[in-house]
């Protein structure tokens, strides 16, 4: 999505349609394919770790319009630590599927769910979100991820969907998680490649931790706080 001169019309529409919301759910959910349950459970999370007093920034792999990055941003600007927002997406679309572990639908919808970096950036203007406090990583994850300078995490957000990506993303980011911090799986009930790689990823690490449902797509599971 680009700009056009039916934007502030299409936007003012949206904000009508969806004013029973409190912000920033009324702003990012015309913008996320996530259950409204989703995004209040993410929510729900980040003011977990801040209850909890832990440090560390946000991570979101799997941007797509920023809906869910436009929250993730807006609950980190408001922590009492200095929280960064680090987002990575190709916006090119869904990469190819893992021929072994991704399920048919997967690879049926390869290149589909382009997503939107413009519309991103549009959301967090929109939020009122410094530029200096979130980042965006374009490119797909085997090039961007292995440089990702991101030190402690908070909440990761995985939303990409297939095997590989999954499991590239923990491989990456769960040392650097927080002990007491969550990981957010949007797709491990409805993607067979999703959760191959994640059941995988903790039986490699020897984590038998509680994977709890938050709906019919999304699980979530918090590292434990002596790891």
């Amino acid at each position: 999505m680009h700009p056009t001169p039916f934007t502030p019309l299409i936007e003012s529409a949206q904000k009508v349609q969806h004013f029973g919301l409190p912000e920033p759910i009324r702003t990012v959910r015309p913008h996320s394919l996530l259950s409204l349950l989703n995004l209040l459970f993410l929510q729900e999370l980040s003011h977990r770790v801040e209850a909890a007093d832990l440090q560390g920034d946000f991570v979101e792999c799997g941007v797509y319009k920023g809906g869910s990055a436009g929250l993730l941003a807006y609950e980190a600007t408001r922590s009492r630590f200095p929280r960064k927002t680090w987002l990575y997406d190709a916006f090119a679309g869904m990469p190819i599927a893992n021929p072994n572990k991704d399920d048919r639908h997967s690879k049926e919808i390869e290149g589909g769910f382009v997503g939107s970096e413009w519309q991103t950036r549009r959301i967090m203007n929109r939020l009122r979100i410094p530029a200096s406090s979130f980042s965006i990583g374009v490119g797909w994850f085997d090039q961007t991820l292995p440089s990702s300078p991101v030190e402690k995490i908070a909440l990761l957000h995985v939303d990409c969907d297939f095997y590989d990506s999954v499991k590239l993303v923990l491989h990456t980011y769960y040392d650097r998680l927080q002990p007491g911090g969550y990981v957010v799986l949007n797709d491990y009930n409805s993607f067979a490649g999703c959760q191959a790689a994640t059941d995988e990823f903790l039986s490699s690490m020897q984590l038998r931790l509680p994977v709890v449902t938050i709906d019919c797509d999304a699980v979530y599971f918090q590292k434990p706080l002596a790891a």
